[in-house]
């Protein structure tokens, strides 16, 4: 089954890469069980600018096994500090995940916001960024077998040539489930390096 991830997620940055113009983002990170990778869209407006993109995750231990995907469109502004953008907005989330004897579905309609910063080359010599994010769905934004939805990330980059980073990132997630004769918590902590480049 991961196989078939990396496969599908490969093919989605080559399309970007062949489609590719300067707002581009493309990234791919993995851990010892688990492989993510993403591609999104950025178009600057008269006050700021949108991003829209999709990205996937899947993870298989002897424990936990889960896949999901989501759909992004976020607003934002990257010129109220120089180095620095923040964006808020909407994922649509799905997927599936077991634990133990446990397993259910889970879809969302979640509000998304993020933030980063580049650190200028004055304060530190190394082209350092840090960046960190917070997804939550309440009980009614929730479907299939979920009743609320909680993601947080947060990650540190070094940018080794102008349009391209590698990352080191933690993510939490923690999705409330009544799939089961018992409502049952899905909970879990992932580590992940790779790498993000923009085109």
């Amino acid at each position: 089954m991961i196989y078939k991830t990396v496969v599908i997620l490969l093919v989605c940055l080559l399309g970007a890469a062949v489609c590719s113009a300067n707002s581009w983002e493309i990234d791919l990170t993995a851990g010892t069980t688990t492989v993510a990778g993403g591609v999104h869209y950025k178009d600057y407006l008269d006050s700021g600018y949108y991003r829209v993109g999709t990205s996937g995750i899947h993870k298989d231990d002897d424990d936990t096994e889960y896949t999901m995907g989501s759909l992004d469109l976020t607003v934002g502004s990257d010129t109220l500090v120089p180095g620095l953008f923040c964006d808020v907005g909407f994922r649509g989330i799905y997927g599936n995940a077991e634990e133990d004897a446990r397993s259910g579905d889970f879809g969302a309609l979640a509000f998304t916001g993020s933030a980063g910063y580049l650190f200028p080359s004055d304060m530190i010599p190394i082209p350092v960024e840090i960046f960190g994010g917070l997804t939550w769905a309440p009980g009614p934004l929730a479907f299939e077998d979920a009743d609320s939805y909680l993601e947080f990330n947060f990650g540190v980059g070094v940018r080794i040539i102008r349009n391209a980073s590698i990352v080191a990132s933690y993510t939490n997630y923690r999705i409330e489930m009544d799939s089961g004769p018992n409502d049952w918590t899905f909970e879990d902590d992932l580590f992940r390096v790779g790498l993000v480049m923009r085109f």
